[in-house]
């Protein structure tokens, strides 16, 4: 019997009585012999690595691995070349004896007829959780305790495989069913950037109705151009996904195909990128016809470089975060249809653009001034509107503002009569972030086109943010991009009622053009807003 793995530091004695364990045979009826699983326990507590074996339903131990990859690849075994009627049992080291998601991807991938973890702890074991491989999309998982295992007939469970959902096993639910769990990494320049920018990432999983159960963070300098993380990071991530049971790998940067695969392999779980979890937002939030093909659009862009050789990532993307939205039954398509299909896309967006320009030329012949709305997301834009207009005495047709990201993607265009002499149209646009890829940014030209004709933007801030300034910055940068910059524009402090250091408040007004303090929530009077934008369209 083989053995591999990660067997630096362990003597060759002590290899050699893992290898006397193939002597051994496991009788059909048994999942384990109890002596096999005996040594297993005790090889696991003094070596603190897993240890993997491979049984065939004969009960014939063929072969074993050593490490914390121990059931990702299955070892050289003469005259095989899959898992099929064999059976993965390994250890887990720290305890939990639940399989991780790296073990149900293994079974998949390997094509394995089932799957078991032993949780050994303190040189005793905690329980065994085995999963078959069905037909179905969803294994059949059996739970084991210490004291009942050893009564589990293994060749019984494979007749009822038939019969899933009966007796006392039950059945993992698909991801549509299940909430995701997600885990965060993320590579900084500095040490103080983490807090900030993992939270922001973190609120973005959240309005993708993702619950966060970890995070992990690398200086930039130590990431690796093929795996995102350094080899060692690498290693701790893996062991704290099966902590954490994590189910879905988020990362705060744009990843390139190559890391998006690594990271998929050696971790097992399906891997999204920042921008891959803005445009699930977005495909969540789109309404419109227009919306839903710059979804589609972007969608589309984003994984064409990613379609080659993306192995089982694609198969991983049929439901829950990063995979909802028009684009979703394209995944699949080879890159020719796919980039027909973007070439349609691009078409039909232009007749969008057409129409719209239709509207805003019939807009500009009614001479009523364009305002826009431009900020860092969720920082009340829409709340804004909707006080503007009943303000104005104008009924409100517009939801309520969310407390989450993107809450308003559609552009939204209403006239507000502020006075007898001044009648606007004020729109809504969606909100700007941090690392907005340029492409991204192109595929919402049609909905940011509001911004690039209004006469006046209104910058609404969340002054109570203490990233406030880098958020100022950054939609100074989308506003660089699409050519605005120039244009005459009044900021909305808003949120002063949270602020609780009044200089950051005077600091940040004297960094921005007309700034303006307002709580929207307070509902304060607009007039001091309506007042300066008179000034500047006279």
């Amino acid at each position: 019997m083989d053995i591999s793995g990660d067997l630096s530091g362990i003597r060759a004695s002590q290899l050699q009585e893992l290898k006397k364990l193939a002597d051994i045979k496991t009788e059909r009826s048994e999942l384990i012999h109890p002596e096999i699983l005996k040594e297993l326990i005790r090889l696991t507590q003094l070596w603190n690595r897993e240890i993997a074996i491979y049984l065939s339903r004969a009960g014939i131990l063929l072969a074993a691995a050593v490490g914390r990859h121990a059931t990702v690849t299955l070892p050289p075994i003469k005259g095989r070349s899959i898992g099929k009627h064999l059976r993965c049992i390994h250890t887990h080291p720290n305890g939990n004896f639940k399989l991780s998601p790296l073990d149900h991807s293994a079974l998949e991938s390997l094509r394995l007829e089932s799957m078991a973890s032993v949780g050994v702890l303190e040189g005793k074991f905690t329980g065994i959780q085995i999963a078959f491989r069905t037909e179905e999309n969803d294994p059949y998982i059996v739970n084991l305790t210490p004291q009942n295992w050893h009564k589990f007939d293994y060749n019984d469970a494979l007749d009822d495989l038939s019969k899933i959902g009966s007796g006392s096993s039950t059945k993992i639910e698909t991801s549509q069913k299940v909430k995701e769990l997600a885990f965060l990494i993320a590579l900084e320049d500095s040490e103080q950037e983490t807090n900030e920018d993992l939270k922001e990432l973190r609120e973005l999983a959240r309005t993708a109705g993702v619950d966060v159960v970890g995070q992990m963070v690398q200086l930039r300098r130590y990431g690796q151009s093929r795996s995102y993380f350094g080899s060692g990071k690498l290693e701790e991530l893996i062991h704290r996904l099966q902590e954490t049971e994590a189910n879905v790998l988020i990362c705060d940067d744009e990843l390139s195909p190559t890391q998006s695969r690594t990271l998929e392999m050696e971790t097992g779980l399906k891997v999204l990128d920042r921008t891959g979890l803005i445009l699930d937002i977005f495909a969540q939030r789109a309404q419109s016809r227009e919306g839903k093909l710059q979804v589609e659009l972007a969608q589309l862009k984003h994984l064409l470089p990613f379609l080659t050789g993306q192995g089982q990532a694609l198969s991983r993307l049929g439901a829950g975060v990063g995979s909802r939205g028009p684009g979703e039954t394209k995944l699949e398509l080879d890159r020719r249809r796919m980039r027909d299909r973007i070439n349609q896309l691009d078409k039909e967006l232009k007749l969008v653009l057409q129409h719209r320009d239709v509207q805003r030329r019939q807009r500009t012949k009614s001479g009523m001034p364009i305002v826009a709305l431009v900020g860092y997301t969720n920082t009340g834009k829409t709340t804004f509107m909707k006080m503007a207009m009943e303000q104005a005495g104008s009924r409100s047709d517009l939801p309520v503002g969310e407390n989450k990201l993107f809450a308003t993607l559609d552009p939204i265009v209403r006239s507000i009569k502020i006075d007898s002499s001044l009648e606007i149209l004020l729109s809504d646009t969606v909100g700007f972030i941090r690392k907005l890829p340029t492409q991204l940014l192109r595929a919402f030209i049609a909905t940011l086109e509001e911004v690039k004709q209004a006469d006046v933007l209104i910058h609404v801030v969340d002054a109570s943010h203490p990233q406030a300034v880098q958020h100022a910055e950054t939609v100074r940068e989308v506003l660089n991009q699409l050519e605005c910059a120039d244009k005459p524009m009044i900021t909305l402090l808003n949120k002063v009622d949270q602020v609780t250091v009044e200089d950051d408040l005077d600091q940040l007004a004297e960094y921005l053009p007309y700034p303006i303090k307002i709580s929207l929530i307070r509902r304060d009077s607009l007039k001091p807003v309506w007042k300066v934008l008179s000034s500047l369209l006279s």
